[in-house]
Formats: C-alpha cells, structure tokens, sequence
C-alpha cells in the first residue's frame, strides 16, 4: 500500500515537472526567436542605412549621406566598414569647408587622410582622389599667388609686372575663396599699382599699345643694361629654333633684367628667363603671330610644351630646387595632358608631372606628395 501510493506520488511529481520543464523550453525558444529577429533587424536596417548613403553620395548630397552612417553606426557601434565610411564622408565635408574658408594647406592634410581611409567604399575613394587634386592644385596657387604678391609688394621704382596685377584684378573672390587670406596684400598692391599709374599715366592717345607693361619706361642702368643684352644672347643661344632674337631685341631691359632675376632665384636657366618673358611678349616665340586671332588658333591646334620645354619646368617645383644636385632623371614619358619625368633620389623613386594646365608635383613611388607649384 505503502509503495503504491509512493509510485503515485512521484508520477504527479515527476508530470508536474514534466510540465514545468515544457514549459521553461518554450519560454527559451521564444526568447530566441525574439533575439534572433531583433538582430534581423538591425541587419536590415544596417544594410538600408549603408545603401542610402551610399546611393547619397552618388548624388552627391554629403550631408545627407553622413547622418546615414551614423545611423548605421547606431545599428552596429563596431563595424569597421560604416566608420570607415563615415570618415570618408565627413573628411570630404571637412575639405571642402577648410577650402572655403581659405585653409588650403589643412584642406590638403584632410583630404589626403581621407584617402587613407582602409574598408573604405570605392565610390567615396574616387570622390576623394578627385577633390585631392583640386585642393593640390588650389594649394599651388594660392602658394604661387603669395609669392607674386609679396614680390611685387617690394617694388619700389614703379616697374610693376603687368601679368601678376592683372591677375589679381581678374580675381573672382567668390568662385576662389580659397585665396581669401591673401586678399589684404592683393588689395594693397592694387591700390600701390593704381595710385602709380594714375600719376604717372600718358595723355598720349597713342601710348596705349605702348604701356602693356609698366616696366616699359623704366630707365636701367649701365649694368644692366649689359645684362639684359647678355640674356638676350644666351636665349637665343639656348634655342635658336625657338626664340626671335629681332623680337627679344625689342623688349624693354628692365622686363629681361626683372625675368632673369626671377629666374635665378628659381635656379633657372636662360629657356626658364625666355618663357617668363614670353608670358608678357609672346612674340619673341618664334611662329607666334602677333594677330590675336591666329595665336588663338595656333594655340588650340598644338600641344604648348615639348619634351625639352617641359623639362624647363621643372626648376618651377621648390622640391626639385631644393633637391636638383641629388636628382637624376630616368626617364620621360608624355601623357595626354602632361610630361611625366622618373626620377631616382638616392634610394628613393618618384615622378614628377608637369601638366599643360600649368600644375607641377612630384609624388614618390610609393604615393607620397613631395610638392607642388605652378610653372606658368
């Protein structure tokens, strides 16, 4: 009796716990469930996140596709690829801020960081690449503005050079914001060539073909009145098939002398002084005719730099100059828009680009920038 209702009670025992057991199992499973279709979706919503920024940056709305990576961020803290492309993004915003601002050099850090950017997306690598080479080539020539400006700032006797006032007049302040620093020193010297000019300004009506350049009437002294016939000999020396010895012969001293200063801190040559001149009388080119609307033809109907020209150049690159004893060129190639010049540096390799659009740099082999400049 004893043992009957023994085994009876631990059948209830054992069904109540077979109950509970089910029971507990059921609850797991559906917390399971649950987790699993919570990490379902942020999945998804990761997935649209990081296809609607991208699909932003397509259309090139980088705003719009940054809160877009956050958010995929927020889905999931630690995946590398959404930082790595919120990074990309935030540095092309950064970019083109420092830009408008006038911070090309930190413009120019930013961008290059940006382009480091490891499990970044290609889409954004290009985006970055190609602002890259615009704020390199803004650096160039806010670089070479300064140093114009601040050259003409020291003159003193009046001989301005008529290719960098106008250039600064010509200025659009609001298509190129980032000059806007050097806008104080541009305006100074505006205002020294223009109070000079207004003073000194011919009532000839005819004076007016004559006063392309303000260094027209200045008076030189015997000294370099010898120079300028100097270079003007080692010019067409250098070159005999390229420069109009008849046409050098009717440029003022002073504008040879200024040429081949300017030059000689470049540590150029007399090809280097002879294209400097040229940017203000470009007749002394021979071929060139002095009828704007054949140089305008001439000038679309064949590449503006050879081989030996582009070669001129290259004492336009500070990096090259400072580095030229231990330089050795291996080679030359043309590209469609360019000449390409290898170089070793002791154990270092690198290229340097001097392009027709008036952009030399040089980038070492392994992808580093070594500089920049403009050479015209």
């Amino acid at each position: 009796m004893i043992n009957y209702k023994w085994k009876l009670n631990m059948k209830k025992i054992l069904k109540r716990v077979g109950v509970i057991s089910l029971f507990g199992l059921m609850m797991i499973g559906l917390a399971a469930c649950g987790n699993q279709q919570s990490a379902d979706n942020k999945d998804s919503g990761y997935n649209s996140f990081i296809s609607k920024g991208l699909n932003a940056v397509a259309e090139n709305k980088f705003d719009k596709a940054l809160t877009y990576f956050d958010n995929a961020l927020t889905q999931k803290p630690k995946d590398s690829k959404a930082k790595a492309y919120r990074d990309q993004t935030q540095a092309y915003l950064d970019t083109q801020s420092e830009l408008k601002d006038g911070e090309v050099q930190k413009a120019v850090t930013t961008v290059t960081a940006g382009t480091k950017a490891t499990n970044g997306a290609k889409s954004l690598n290009t985006k970055l690449s190609n602002l890259k080479k615009t704020a390199n080539a803004d650096l160039a020539e806010y670089r070479q503005l300064k140093q114009d400006v601040a050259d003409q700032l020291k003159v003193t006797d009046g001989s301005y050079d008529t290719g960098v006032v106008n250039q600064c007049q010509d200025i659009n302040w609001r298509k190129k914001p980032y000059l806007k620093k050097l806008k104080p020193d541009v305006d100074k010297l505006l205002k020294q060539a223009g109070q000079l000019s207004s003073t000194s300004s011919s009532s000839s009506s005819t004076a007016t073909s004559s006063s392309s350049s303000s260094t027209t009437t200045k008076t030189v002294s015997a000294a370099d009145k010898k120079e300028a016939e100097q270079m003007r000999t080692n010019i067409v020396q250098s070159d005999p098939d390229s420069w109009d010895s008849a046409a050098l012969a009717q440029v003022p001293d002073s504008v040879i002398v200024a040429a081949t200063k300017k030059s000689n801190d470049m540590g150029g040559d007399p090809g280097t002084t002879a294209n400097m001149i040229a940017e203000q009388y470009p007749n002394i080119k021979k071929g060139n005719s002095t009828n704007s609307d054949t140089d305008s033809t001439d000038v679309g109907d064949k590449p503006y730099l050879n081989a030996d020209e582009a070669k001129q150049q290259l004492s336009s690159l500070d990096y090259y100059r400072k580095n030229r004893s231990e330089i050795e060129i291996t080679s030359t190639t043309k590209g469609s828009d360019d000449w390409k010049f290898n170089f070793t540096k002791g154990n270092m390799t690198g290229t340097i680009y001097v392009e027709n659009t008036g952009l030399i740099s040089a980038t070492s082999s392994d992808g580093k920038e070594l500089g920049s400049g403009i050479w015209r």
